[in-house]
Formats: structure tokens, sequence, C-alpha cells
């Protein structure tokens, strides 16, 4: 069982930037063996994948032998394995989820009832029952306040069988970003070389009114997409400029995850020194978000 929780986490853990992250909601699940389980008002707040938080009310039912356990305020710790962000408007959330949670109760008590709704209504305790749930849920919502949820847990009460339930949930609710401002798309440039087979001798050398070209990618590495890119070139030494000019471009919106091809054209002087010329590129979106710099050399005849 260890083994497969770390091959979960090798598998899906990082592929978020969500930092700061809230999930609150209600869920009834129903399952086998013959087990139910309920969660009003369950809420969470957690920083990066890490979360803590509570129910106001939790009981799980097992109703081959008509016993149910449950309690007020139970405590839980998350873990989120995986988060795949959606947006609605613009609010974001987690259209995906899939982590592990242990919850419990040292208040917990045993009871018998015919449905969840039992220990709500009826203060009738059997004896005290304080216990502990580890499961692991994986959570669709395909719209922003309705979802379903697969859980696998094992319940470990006090002074009563360990039960293993498997249920499928309702879930009515949201869980995703605090705040959508902070997530953005990630613009960054990698890759750069010059070349100048296209307009010049194909030498890898930038020679005196030769046209290059600057080859790049351009990747969204955020959770958001891109509105339209501005990109431009400059000398990182201002008293050089007067050696090379750079065509400025625009570049298509960039959706998350997904990486383009482009290039920038250099214009050569009737004259170059005899040393390497350095040049920053960087730019950004329509929306203000900055492209992160990349710097390149371009060789020169004798440097």
């Amino acid at each position: 069982m260890l083994n497969i929780f770390l091959l979960l986490c090798a598998a899906f853990w990082g592929d978020t930037q969500v930092k700061e992250w809230g999930d609150i909601g209600a869920r009834f699940g129903i399952g086998v063996p013959v087990s139910n389980r309920l969660n009003l008002v369950d809420f969470s707040l957690g920083i990066s994948h890490f979360g803590i938080g509570t129910s106001v009310v939790e009981s799980y039912g097992f109703v081959d032998g008509g016993q149910f356990i449950g309690s007020l305020l139970p405590l839980q710790v998350t873990m989120n394995i995986y988060q795949k962000i959606a947006f609605w408007k613009e609010e974001a959330f987690f259209d995906r989820l899939l982590y592990l949670k242990i919850r419990g109760s040292p208040w917990g008590q045993r009871y018998n009832g015919v449905s969840p709704l039992s220990f709500i209504l009826s203060p009738d305790w059997e004896a005290k029952a304080p216990y502990i749930s580890i499961e692991i849920a994986g959570r669709w919502s395909p719209i922003r306040m309705l979802g379903v949820e697969a859980t696998i847990g094992t319940l470990i009460p006090k002074d009563a069988g360990l039960r293993v339930y498997l249920n499928i949930s309702g879930f009515v609710g949201t869980s995703g970003p605090v705040s959508s401002e902070k997530v953005l798309p990630r613009l960054e440039i990698s890759s750069v070389i010059f070349e100048d087979a296209l307009n010049g001798n194909a030498n890898g050398i930038l020679d005196p009114g030769e046209q290059g070209r600057l080859l790049f990618l351009v990747s969204n590495k955020g959770l958001r997409d891109s509105d339209s890119i501005y990109l431009n070139v400059v000398m990182r030494d201002t008293g050089l400029e007067q050696y090379l000019s750079f065509e400025e471009i625009t570049l298509p919106p960039l959706k998350a995850s997904e990486t383009l091809e482009a290039s920038i054209s250099v214009f050569a002087a009737d004259r170059l020194p005899a040393l390497p010329l350095r040049a920053r590129i960087w730019g950004k979106d329509a929306a203000g978000n900055i492209v992160s710099p990349a710097f390149v050399e371009i060789p020169t005849a004798g440097s």
C-alpha cells in the first residue's frame, strides 16, 4: 500500500502552482459494502498541497450492522496529490482533484440508526467511539458548484471493528485557489540560438550587413491562458546598440502548458566589433504578464 501511495506522489506531485486554496461544501456518499458517508459544511484551508479543516457534522454508516459512527466538528488533514484548475467567468476552481485525507475525532460516538440523519435528529448515543479514518479520493467538478467524488478509505474506531468503505459521493460546493488573481500565465523563453542560414552565408557567425535570426521557444508554464504576447530584444551593453537592430514581434495567445516556436530577425550594421554581442529577449502579454527574459550571445567575425 505504501509503495502504491509513493507511486501516486511521484506521478502527480507538483502539477500545480496554487499556493493558497480553500475547500467548502457538503457531500453524501453511498457505496460498497452497504454503507454511506455524510459531511455537512465540510471546509479546509491549505497552503501548497497541505490543508487542515473540519466538518460541522460527519457520520459513517454501515447498514449491514445497523451501526453508525459520527461526530460534531471532527478534524481533518488533507494532502492534495493532483490539482487541475478550471475557470468560470473570473473565478478559478479545481475541476479535478486527487487527495489523501486523514480524518479523526476524539469525541466520536457510536449509535444505532437507519440513516445518517439519525445522528443529527437523535442524541441517543450507544457508546463513545473516537475514530480515525484514512482515505484517498478523486473529485470531478464539471461545473463550478456541483461534482462527484469517489473515495476509498478505512475507518478505525475505538472498541469496534475496522471498516473499509468505497463510496461515490454527490458534492455541492467548491474548492480551488483563495484568489484567482494568483493563478496567472507563467511565460518563459528557452532554447535560444542564433542562425544565419536563411538570409546569410550559413557560417553561424553574424557578418557585417548580414541578416540572421534568433530561434527560440516560448512556453506558458502557468495554469491560465495568456493573451497575445509582445516580444523585443535589447542589447545588454547599451554602448553597442549601434551595431545591431532587431525585429519586434507579437505572438498569438498561448494556452496553459503549451509551447510555441518563434523567431526574431537580427540586422547587422556595415561594421561589427570583433567580440560576441550579448542580447536579452523579453516582453509581456496584453494583460501585462511579464515574459521571463532569456539571454543570448551572437558571434561575430574574430570573436
